[in-house]
């Protein structure tokens, strides 16, 4: 698996605290992406299901699930698959954010991802209908699906969520969706 960054432990990116996958490699490529530095296959971090799935469990006990985004995850659909299958055999609740639409993710084989997930996001980012205060969508036309009852009584709370941490090295990371970033500093 092609991954390009890895948040052990987010808030901002589905329910509760969450361990945040961004995979590396596009084909969609939407026109004004926010994460446009991740369409290109190039390798960048390079694990198996198996290798993500030991870090991930490494937190299983405070963490609520899995998020994984990009990129697009599902151009590394057998991968994603596989690593949804383990850490819903796990116990943790799973969220995906895709381009696609559900019609392509069946219509290309790839329905089988539908039932390992409690929250799927939908549909490609439009540039003309961006939003940065909307819970976990980036352009209004996207589609958040609850799959299963996990979630049932979750509430969509809209606004602009960030985090902003400190690494031991010094370095800032700044997540989420900000109006400018150098704004923040």
């Amino acid at each position: 698996m092609n991954v390009a960054h890895i948040e052990e432990q987010s808030f901002i990116y589905g329910p509760g605290c969450r361990f945040v996958i961004w995979t590396q490699g596009c084909s969609i490529r939407c026109k004004g992406c926010w994460n446009e530095a991740m369409w290109d296959f190039i390798p960048k971090i390079e694990l198996s299901a198996s290798q993500l799935f030991d870090k991930i469990s490494q937190y299983k006990d405070s963490i609520d699930g899995i998020t994984i985004l990009g990129g697009e995850p599902l151009d590394q659909y057998d991968e994603i698959l596989l690593l949804l299958q383990l850490c819903v055999k796990a116990g943790l609740s799973t969220m995906l954010f895709t381009g696609y639409e559900i019609r392509e993710i069946t219509e290309k084989g790839m329905e089988s991802v539908i039932d390992v997930l409690d929250i799927l996001i939908t549909g490609r980012y439009e540039e003309k209908n961006r939003t940065v205060n909307h819970q976990w969508i980036g352009s209004t036309n996207q589609t958040i699906l609850f799959l299963t009852d996990n979630y049932k009584n979750y509430k969509i709370i809209d606004s602009n969520y960030l985090e902003i941490a400190l690494e031991n090295d010094g370095a800032l990371t700044i997540l989420g969706f900000p109006h400018a970033p150098d704004s923040i500093l």
